[in-house]
């Protein structure tokens, strides 16, 4: 099976999203779940550091989902350079703002971005 790494709309408006993730499956798992559901863009990290490239390479990031595996210095560290660098990206964070499954994200996305 090919894991999902990333999945672009082929609306250029659609919103973007850069999850913060650590496990290949989960990944594909979540970006499978948001695209059958959402019109967004999402791409899809396995560390900190490549989080970080990503949001730094891309043109707009309009929110950021951080993963449950991400420790809160890590946490702490992402949202501060969002809030530096990216004035009015959201951050979402299953496990921590809400309880971590399919069903919340999801929720907590619409919340955020539409």
């Amino acid at each position: 099976m090919m894991l999902v790494e990333e999945s672009i709309s082929k609306n250029t408006n659609a919103p973007v999203i850069v999850l913060f993730g650590g496990n290949p499956y989960r990944r594909h798992e979540v970006i499978y779940f948001l695209k059958q559901l959402l019109d967004v863009t999402i791409y899809g990290t396995l560390s900190e550091e490549e989080g970080m490239a990503m949001i730094t390479a891309l043109p707009k990031v309009d929110l950021i989902l951080i993963g449950g595996r991400y420790m809160p210095e890590q946490r702490a560290r992402i949202k501060l350079f969002a809030a530096k660098n990216l004035p009015g990206t959201k951050v979402s964070e299953p496990g921590v703002e809400y309880p971590y499954d399919n069903e919340a994200i999801r929720e907590d996305i619409l919340r955020k971005l539409y």
